[in-house]
Order: C-alpha cells, then structure tokens, then sequence
C-alpha cells in the first residue's frame, strides 16, 4: 500500500511539473472541431451554409500551378494570373476546412487532406512572384512575404483544429504540416534578417499576426517558441511607435484590415495565451485611434474615402472590425460591422462574407468572430458619421453636414496635406474629394489592379498616382515631386459649428522649377451657405518666369479636378456635375475651363467608377503670376 502511494504521488509529481509546457504549446485559442460549442452556438442556418459552400469543393483536383504563371510577373509584368490560381486553391482549402468544423462528420477530411498534400509536395513556396528574387520557386529559398506567412497560417489552424481528425485517417500527415510550417515560415522569420520588421506598414502586422498564430500552434521547441512570441511583442512595438499617433493609415482605408486589424488580432492572441503587450495610456489611446480610422473614413454604405492606394468602395472584414471594437468596447466599430453584416446576411449567409475576408477566407478570423457570436447577434446595426475630424499626424481632414436636416442636402468632403513619400503613396498633396448626398461629384481615383509598374520606378507614370490626375494644380506645367521632402507645410485646421476648413502651403510639394513663390490652398466646408469651397492663393517667381517666356518656354498653371458623371459647361464660370445636381462656379475673368474624358484600361479603377471619370481643368491667365482664385460647389436643388 505503502509502495503504491509512492508511485501515485511520483507521479503526479511528473504530470504537475509537465502542465506548464503543455499549456503552452497546447494553448486553446478555439474550441476545436470536435468541441459541442459549434453545434450548440452557432445557428443552423449558418452551419448549414458553410457546409453547402464546402460541398461544391468536394472532390475537386488539387492541380499544381503552372510554372508559366509565376514567371509572368517578371516576363510581362502581370502578377493577377498567378495570384488568381493560388488564392483559387487557398479558398477551396478553407471552404473545405470551416465545413468540416461545422458538420463534424469527417466528410470533408479526404479533400482537405488531399489539398495538404498539394500545399507539402506541390509548391515549393508558398508566396507570390512579385515577392520574389527569381522567375521560379525553389525549395531551399524561402523568402518571408505576406502569402507565404497567410499560407502557413492556414495550415496551422487546419491542424489546431482538425488534428484529432486528421490524424485518425492519416497517422503523421499533422506532424509533416508543422515540420514544414516551421521549415518554410518560422525559422526564416526567426533567424534570417528581415526587412519588413523594421517597416511600418502592413507588412510588419500582417506577417507578425501569422507570425505569432504558426509559433503558439507549431512551435514544440519551448525556446524558439518564446522568441518568436518576444520577436512578435518587439515588432509590434516597433510598428506602434512609428505609427501616426491619430491612428491615420497612409497606404489607404484598404490596408487598415492589414496594418491596424492585424496588429489587433496580434493583441488578440497574446491575451490568449496570457502573454500580452503591455500597453501605457497613450498607447492604449493609440490603439484606439488605430481602429476609429476606419469609421472615421466612412462616406455611406460601403463608400470611403480613398486616399493612397484605395478603393472607394470596399467591404471592411467584419471578422476583424467587430472583435476589434468588442476589444475597445466601441460601439460604432461594433455596429458598423453589424450593419455590414446584416446588409449581406451574415447571420443566416455568412459564406458569402466569409469568401470576401481577404484575398481568399480567414480561418483564423473567422473563427474569432463565430468565437463571440452571441455579443454580435446582440449588436444593433448603425452606419457610422464623421461630421469633423482631423488626424493631426496625417493630415486628414474630414467633414460632413447632417444628412437627416429637411431644408439641407448633405454635403461630405475630405482633404489631405501630408508628403509624397507615404507607404502606398500618390503624389497628391492638397488634394479633396467632394460628396453630395452620398454620390461622388469629385473623387479620387484610387488604386487600380497591381502589375510589376505600380511599386517600380515607373510608379508615378500610372495615370491613378500622378498629380496630374489628383485634384492638385499643375504649376508652371509639373506635377508634383516624389520623395518625402516634397510635403505639405502651414497645416490648420478649424471646426466650428459653421464650417470646417483646412488650411496649406502646398508650394513644397513642387520642384524648384514650378517657380512657386507660395500656394496656400483653403478646403472648406461652409454649413450655412451650404456648399464646399476652395480658394488658392498663390504667388509665383515673376522673374524667373519671364526667363522662362524668353526662352520659349510655356506659362501654363492648371487646376485640376477629377469628376465622376459627364460635367457640362453652361456657361462661363459654371459647370454643371452630377446630372443636374451640383453646380460648380468658379470666376471665368480669372481661368478657363475645359473638359476631357479618361480613358481607362480594364482593372480595379474602372470597375469602381464604371468608365465615367472626367477631367476638369481651369487653366489660369497668363496675366495673373499671383492671385486668389476661388470656386465653390452649390446645390441646384
């Protein structure tokens, strides 16, 4: 008895001594597939329609990606092909995997064990050409970029949560998956130098995201796990120390997801594993400011302002939008992604959303949604409205008047200063976008779909990053110059009940041979004249411009601006936009108007604005080397 007591306590002296390892490795981030949560929290409706998107994957091949493909982005500069094929097959996987989690009757294991085969022995890599030294994959170069990172990412939370599963039809199979996770993704993280943890852009949060979910689920090694977990916690502090304090995302609302929803869902899982950042007051403020961006930016419906490279209109990832503002305990980030969720269906149709999570579906961020369903059923849904804000750090101003006044139309109008050499930038200073009763009247083009030129040196030859397609002045014939001394400067800004206005020099943002002695550039939004106004006050080097004239050279300064809708001149010092409803009146005695249509090439820019853009340009008199032009925007209504 006596020896039997023995062995009892010496044994649950080894099992006490091995929890915290297991805790550690073994963390549960989700109930996984096997767990009674789904069946009992999520709706049939919603289980159901994972598993009906899951059965239209159902025996589909694994078909290797053609070599062709990936060599295309450096024989012909065209990156969609490819990435169309491998974000093709990342979506069948997680269709295939989120069924099986919903259905829990193995139906789906064969095909999901079938596509990690194809992800092990058919890609030597896991990320895409444009991120990539040579025209073809090779399997002891493994480069760290955002795809690679979002491939094991995908793999690891297969394994978390189908292990048991898996492994009952395939002894091993999870093992070679984490062997190959950690070959490809994080031991190059770990120990090769990269570039990306040193940026502040997307990049930083979104690998790290990936970074830390592969490590808590992959990392059996207890050392390189918690370097992994203070490489995360360094980079992360990196990235918010060098973050705008207001919050601002230079590269544009759709990169927000990336940069802000990353760096959440990083914060995220260290609170799961009970590691997390500590953060001081003003970091918390600035995590907070972080995910306001996003409603701040906010037109109507599913409308942004889309500053740098952005769509004006996209569909947030209410996967990472509402955990982030349960998180901060924000409302209007919580039920702005109730009401992106109730306009598509989300509680009875969540597929539909769940395809449009990225490039191609999150599991990880879906699971964290279906993680707090009962608080997101429970949300009420509500469009936010930014009626005057100004990110001081970035420069942006927006402002709007109330929608819901009877006598009134609704007016929104943005304008930013800030320097041309931004993280996705445009060569843009100065420039504003103009909403009338939620429909474009000027706009910013936005990005357009990716090829090899659009992060090259020919970057600024793309008609959607020049200035002289920003609605900026073309001063003494140029555009603005790249780099981030060519900047805004003198940036103010002021609210009141009446009006909201920024003030700029814009001159800075031009060469010395635009000859700009100063250009002050006024945006104002007058609430009870109700309409939008802009006035540029400029002085311009006299002598150097009649040097100029001497030599032959052109006298020639334009403002420009990009409308969407035919705009009809009828009559000098008055155009009208919007089909009638918005007039723009500017003094005929000082510029000239002319209008021309913008041909664009088939891609993103032109499914947004449906092949309806046009170029406003009042050119100012020769006479005038300075003056203060004004023109303004009224209702007709």
């Amino acid at each position: 008895m006596r020896c039997n007591i023995r062995i009892y306590l010496f044994f649950m002296v080894c099992l006490v001594s091995l929890l915290p390892a297991m805790a550690e490795s073994d963390a549960r981030l989700f109930p996984t597939a096997a767990d009674k949560y789904w069946k009992k929290n999520i709706p049939a409706a919603m289980r159901n329609d994972y598993i009906q998107l899951g059965n239209r994957y159902m025996n589909k091949a694994w078909t290797p990606i053609s070599g062709t493909l990936f060599a295309e982005f450096r024989t012909n500069g065209n990156r969609t092909n490819f990435e169309m094929a491998s974000f093709t097959r990342r979506r069948q996987f997680a269709c295939l995997v989120m069924a099986e989690i919903m259905q829990q009757k193995k139906r789906f294991l064969k095909d999901i064990r079938g596509g990690l085969h194809y992800f092990l022995e058919k890609e030597p890599w896991w990320g895409l050409p444009a991120h990539y030294p040579k025209d073809h994959p090779e399997r002891d170069l493994q480069v760290v970029d955002l795809f690679n990172s979002e491939t094991a990412s995908m793999l690891a939370w297969t394994v978390y949560m189908l292990g048991d599963e898996i492994e009952s039809q395939e002894k091993g199979l999870c093992d070679s998956v984490k062997s190959e996770i950690s070959r490809r993704f994080l031991i190059p993280t770990l120990y090769n130098k990269q570039g990306w943890k040193a940026n502040a852009n997307n990049w930083n949060t979104w690998i790290t995201a990936n970074w830390l979910e592969c490590a808590i689920i992959c990392e059996n090694d207890e050392k390189r796990r918690n370097e992994a977990i203070s490489g995360v916690k360094e980079n992360l502090r990196f990235f918010l120390r060098e973050y705008p304090d207001d919050g601002g995302c230079e590269e544009g609302v759709d990169y927000w997801d990336r940069a802000a929803g990353s760096f959440f869902e990083s914060l995220f899982f260290l609170n799961a594993i009970d590691k997390p950042l500590s953060l001081n007051a003003a970091q918390k403020d600035k995590v907070h400011a972080m995910g306001r961006f996003l409603t701040t930016m906010h037109i109507n419906d599913l409308n942004f302002v889309n500053f740098s490279d952005a769509k004006s209109k996209c569909l947030p990832n209410i996967n990472i939008l509402f955990p982030y503002g349960k998180y901060l305990q924000d409302n209007t980030m919580m039920e702005f992604a109730a009401y992106i969720g109730k306009k598509h269906q989300y509680l009875t149709k969540p597929t539909y959303l769940f395809q449009r999570t990225g490039n191609y579906p999150s599991l990880s961020r879906e699971l964290m949604l279906l993680s707090m369903i009962s608080k997101f059923k429970a949300t009420k849904s509500s469009e936010p409205q930014t009626i005057d804000e100004f990110l001081e750090n970035s420069q942006i101003m927006v402002a709007s008047t109330d929608p819901t006044a009877k006598e009134k139309h609704s007016w929104l109008v943005a304008a930013k200063g800030g320097n041309n050499g931004e993280s996705h930038n445009h060569n843009d200073i100065g420039n504003f976008v103009v909403y009338y009763d939620s429909q474009p009247v000027v706009i910013d083009l936005g990005r357009d779909t990716y090829t090899s030129q659009t992060f090259g040196n020919r970057r600024y030859e793309m008609v959607n990053n020049r200035s002289a397609y920003h609605n900026v002045p073309l001063i003494n014939g140029l555009e603005q110059s790249t780099g981030r001394k060519f900047k805004a400067t003198n940036v103010r800004h002021t609210a009141t009940d009446s009006l909201s206005m920024i003030e700029m020099n814009i001159e800075k943002a031009y060469s010395k041979e635009s000859h700009a002695a100063s250009w002050q550039r006024n945006i104002t939004l007058d609430r009870i004249k109700n309409c939008v106004e802009i006035k540029d006050n400029y002085k311009l080097d006299s002598i150097a411009i009649d040097k100029d004239r001497q030599t032959g050279e052109v006298f020639d300064n334009k403002l420009v601006l990009m409308c969407y809708g035919k705009p009809v001149i009828s009559k000098k010092g008055t155009i009208i936009l919007q089909g009638g409803k918005v007039r723009l009146i500017y003094d005929a005695a000082l510029v000239s108007a002319s209008i021309e249509k913008l041909e664009m090439n088939d891609g993103i820019m032109k499914k947004q604005w449906s092949d309806n853009v046009y170029r406003i340009l009042l050119r100012l008199n020769d006479n005038y080397p300075k003056a203060i032009v004004k023109y303004r925007f009224v209702s007709l209504k």
